[in-house]
């Protein structure tokens, strides 16, 4: 990083895709110096090891600023003011949020503007003209953002008309196509070209369902909406429990997220391990761990071992949960 956030041209808002990796090779191609943001939040669909941060190494040479949620993130999540889409995506409010602390970034480096990886059209909801220009407005950074990859299908932003970007150096990509892109990709050396960074898990039913749950139960800090990316979710006498789905799953529910929680597991260890939120009374951790039963295989009966959140153990044996009544139980899946 230049002297802790030194001076820069202009901040890219970098998901850490292709399409936001060739926004910043257009632009250092010009002879800007560019500053990347990746904004660290719960809803992006890298899942676990579950670092605290989501590291991106570009390929093109600008630095990368990791920015973490913040409080008023959550509250623009949890109460949009545009409302969420098809699934608990408030896309809107979203990109706005970002938008305004990238331009608060932006005055602090002494940057002329921000830049996206945007290509029209790409997305339905959030990526057509009209919206694009409305997030724009409401964030306060009208005509202060440079789309590359599609500029020329936009009004010309301020930077483009001072000469501060050239304009006749960029593109007009639409569309959902990525043709073009990996085209620009070779032609910018970009040999390891990354996946789609379109993912939001806010857009995945499954996890919507969870997110509405967790919403309706106020349980809304980062720990509990990063937990929704593990395991298989369901309530028990309006308890969380959760249950790994692998070993890995089971390693991160027992290293990340068994704080505070009752955790299960079956005494040979053969079987998931499983998250009790600490509110539980034996009758639900019972059930939990008649849950747990059900996902060992070939055995009826399961001996379990059941540590409180201040530690005490307990052995239960238990008969498995009939299949169909834990599907009863599931959340989102």
């Amino acid at each position: 990083m230049k002297n802790e956030l030194g001076k820069y041209d202009i901040v890219l808002l970098f998901s850490g895709g292709l399409d936001s990796l060739l926004s910043a090779a257009i632009l250092k191609k010009q002879g800007l110096s560019v500053l990347a943001l990746k904004f660290v939040h719960p809803f992006l669909p890298k899942i676990l090891e579950l670092s605290e941060r989501f590291y991106v190494e570009p390929q093109v040479g600008v630095d990368v600023l990791e920015v973490p949620t913040d409080e008023d993130y959550l509250r623009a999540i949890l109460n949009p003011r545009f409302g969420y889409g098809s699934n608990a995506n408030p896309c809107l409010d979203c990109k706005i949020h970002f938008f305004r602390r990238a331009w608060e970034f932006a005055k602090r480096v002494g940057a002329h503007g921000l830049a996206t990886g945007e290509v029209l059209g790409q997305r339905p909801f959030s990526q057509r003209r009209e919206t694009i220009y409305l997030i724009e407005k409401e964030a306060g950074v009208s005509r202060m953002v440079v789309r590359p990859l599609c500029a020329k299908l936009l009004r010309p932003s301020v930077l483009e008309e001072l000469g501060i970007v050239d304009r006749n150096s960029l593109y007009g990509i639409s569309g959902r196509s990525r043709k073009r892109q990996m085209e620009l990709a070779k032609q910018f050396g970009i040999k390891k070209v990354p996946t789609p960074a379109g993912g939001c898990l806010l857009t995945d039913p499954g996890y919507a369902a969870r997110f509405f749950d967790a919403k309706l139960h106020g349980e809304v800090d980062l720990r509990s909406f990063l937990l929704l990316k593990v395991g298989r979710h369901m309530r028990i006498g309006g308890v969380k429990v959760v249950v790994g789905r692998n070993e890995h799953e089971n390693r991160i529910l027992r290293e990340k997220f068994s704080s505070g929680c009752y955790v299960l597991e079956p005494i040979d260890g053969k079987g998931p391990t499983v998250l009790v939120w600490n509110n539980a009374d034996d009758e639900v951790v019972t059930e939990a761990a008649r849950v747990l039963a059900r996902y060992v295989r070939g055995r009826r009966y399961v001996e379990v071992l059941a540590r409180s959140p201040s530690g005490n153990e307990r052995k239960l044996i238990v008969e498995s949960m009939p299949e169909e009544h834990v599907d009863k139980l599931l959340i989102g899946d």
